[in-house]
């Protein structure tokens, strides 16, 4: 996790890259529903952070983002119900290293 300035994740990432705007869908790495689901375990701004942050081509949204990456969070959820930070990291690590390679800027090599 990095630290973001500001809750606006979207003017966050395409601050860091403009030419992607109407192009991708704003990911976040480690989902936003982990400061729920795990109160007091990451912050807002880590959570936020341009670090965390994912371009997801829109036309791959509904098959990657919503739809394979969905079930890979909910499996972890399901088998984890005390994670630590770390494992959370990892999660997103691994999710980056199978699906990232379709992301714009790729992650995960």
């Amino acid at each position: 996790f990095g630290e973001a300035i500001t809750d606006d994740y979207r003017g966050t990432f395409f601050a860091a890259n403009p030419d992607l705007q109407g192009q991708v869908i704003v990911h976040h790495a480690v989902e936003q529903q982990v400061l729920t689901r795990y109160p007091g375990l990451v912050s807002t701004t880590e959570v936020h952070s341009l670090e965390n942050l994912r371009g997801i081509p829109t036309e791959l949204n509904s098959d990657i983002h919503l739809s394979k990456i969905r079930r890979e969070w909910n499996e972890f959820y399901r088998k984890t119900p005390s994670p630590t930070k770390e494992m959370l990291l990892q999660k997103a690590t691994e999710i980056d290293k199978k699906f990232g390679s379709q992301f714009i800027p790729p992650r995960g090599k």
